[in-house]
């Protein structure tokens, strides 16, 4: 299926069918319009930013059946042993895969940038003050 969609800020042409079936999915064209937004994707980076959608979609599901269970992460089997409940693995899994596409795709979490920068700012002008403190003691 051929359709056109925003892919950050330049229109493209999208022939890869699974990227124009992630934008026919509400969630998951939400979740492309949110990574999409303010950034911009080559026609070739469809395909991942769709499957990126996608782990999006089913860790959601996982979490959604998880609160469904009233806090509960395990269960007694047929045999009376206790297992975690699929969603979990699962969950891992959708995370893993995320981390791993935001990676490739050159998403980062722009939180984890702000507080490195911050820590790198005030650790590097904590050392550049004592040093400057240290040289007007000298002098």
């Amino acid at each position: 299926m051929t359709g056109f969609c925003l892919i950050g800020n330049n229109t493209s042409k999208v022939r890869h069918s699974t990227a124009w079936s992630a934008l026919e999915d509400a969630f998951k064209s939400a979740k492309w319009d949110e990574l999409t937004h303010g950034r911009t994707f080559t026609q070739s980076d469809a395909p991942a930013l769709s499957l990126l959608c996608q782990w999006y979609k089913i860790a959601e599901t996982a979490q959604d059946e998880l609160d469904s269970f009233g806090g509960q992460t395990a269960y007694n089997n047929d045999m009376g042993d206790l297992k975690a409940f699929p969603q979990i693995s699962t969950l891992k899994t959708a995370s893993a895969e995320i981390r791993q596409l935001n990676k490739q795709l050159g998403i980062c979490d722009t939180h984890e940038e702000v507080e490195s920068g911050a820590k790198q700012t005030s650790i590097l002008s904590i050392v550049s003050g004592n040093r400057a403190k240290r040289q007007a003691r000298t002098a």
